[in-house]
């Protein structure tokens, strides 16, 4: 259903509602949630139909219906941007907690030795703490983010090591700054290091090439110095789908943990294809959740044509993208312990906006180019409801 249809079907559901309080509430339409007709034989409803059986109203929140935070990714352009009244909108129906898709990355912020511009990242900041929102900061460091004079920086392995302890401490601390009303920072968390693991391998960095081996290590330690409060996460692709990249990463934990490198969470990306993974994606939960560190599904989306082998997204295709997408919701809530529940982060609104469109071949995301609600929005609210697929 588009934003700009929202106001007139309001006034008009008010008018005709008549459900009893045994009822499902049919008569709240929401921007941003499931598309279906409402199961009446279900424990939640679900939505009510439109004519195209890939979309659905949804009459309910994503943010609503758990009590961990939902999360959605954003830039500093599109929060401020007059044309972008929709995406603010659907942002803030659904979601309470935002992660910078790029304007907290290295590349955006560190613009020479000791010298940076985190205006783009104040500016989520600033907009997170007039809206009541929770900043996870993504990422202090990754490998395909690199500043171009910090790739080909040529001073001393210990001059390089010197520049990056100063940029996480310096970037940590000045985003620690701004308080909600409570005393807490607005900034609750960051991704430490994200993907050095290829496969069950240590990836080959150039922090690797310049730190060593044990470089995220330090980085950890910086973060923490800088802040004793923020949540520090640890933050990978394939987490589920692929055993030997999870066993290396839960014996890195093991080795912080004993050696007593702070770490506070794993963020599990999920980037999902429809019919992948299977028996693994609650395994993988339970076994990240088996660290008793906090867990973050950090970047959830489902490809829904990784093989190329639509031309269109068919019904039949979108059915199998919102199961992927109920079971996601579903074993998250239902196999992660509340204590260790950091949030579910969607990579995304419209799918024509996704990093994965292509050109308008795949679909991976809760809302189509028009902001109207999928099916997969559907799915993703009955596995946060506690409906596993059948």
């Amino acid at each position: 259903m588009k934003v700009r249809k929202i106001i007139a079907i309001l006034a008009i559901a008010a008018l005709v509602s008549c459900e009893d309080d045994d009822g499902p509430d049919t008569s709240r339409i929401i921007v941003g949630g499931p598309t279906d007709s409402v199961d009446p034989g279900g424990e939640t409803g679900g939505g009510e139909t439109t004519d195209d059986p890939l979309l659905y109203n949804a009459t309910e929140y994503l943010k609503d219906i758990v009590n961990f935070p939902m999360g959605n990714i954003v830039s500093a352009a599109k929060l401020s941007n007059s044309s972008q009244d929709e995406f603010r909108e659907v942002l803030g129906n659904e979601y309470n907690s935002i992660t910078a898709e790029n304007d907290m990355k290295m590349a955006s912020m560190y613009v020479g030795p000791d010298d940076y511009n985190w205006s783009d990242g104040d500016e989520i900041v600033d907009y997170a703490k007039a809206n009541g929102l929770r900043v996870h900061g993504h990422a202090l460091v990754w490998h395909s983010s690199i500043p171009g004079w910090l790739n080909s920086f040529d001073g001393t392995d210990e001059e390089f090591e010197t520049l990056i302890e100063n940029y996480i401490k310096e970037t940590v601390a000045h985003f620690a700054e701004v308080k909600d009303d409570n005393g807490n920072s607005i900034v609750a968390s960051w991704d430490v290091v994200n993907e050095i693991w290829d496969g069950p391998v240590l990836r080959g960095t150039l922090f690797r090439e310049k730190m060593g081996d044990d470089y995220a290590s330090k980085l950890f330690t910086w973060a923490r110095e800088a802040d004793a409060d923020v949540k520090l996460f640890y933050n990978d692709y394939n987490i589920a789908g692929e055993p030997g990249k999870r066993n290396s990463i839960i014996n890195m934990v093991s080795d912080f943990q004993a050696n007593n490198v702070p770490i506070d969470g794993i963020g599990m990306q999920m980037h999902l294809n429809h019919n992948w993974p299977t028996d693994d994606l609650p395994l993988s939960i339970e076994q990240i959740a088996g660290t008793g560190l906090l867990v973050h599904i950090s970047e959830l989306d489902v490809k829904a044509n990784y093989g190329d082998d639509v031309t269109e997204l068919t019904q039949e295709r979108a059915e199998e993208q919102e199961d992927q997408y109920q079971r996601a919701g579903y074993y998250y809530t239902e196999l992660v312990p509340e204590a260790q529940q950091h949030g579910i982060t969607i990579w995304g609104f419209r799918d024509s906006e996704s990093w994965l469109y292509d050109g308008g071949n795949d679909w991976p995301l809760l809302y189509d180019n028009e902001f109207n609600t999928k099916i997969a929005h559907r799915g993703l609210v009955a596995g946060l409801n506690g409906e596993a697929v059948e």
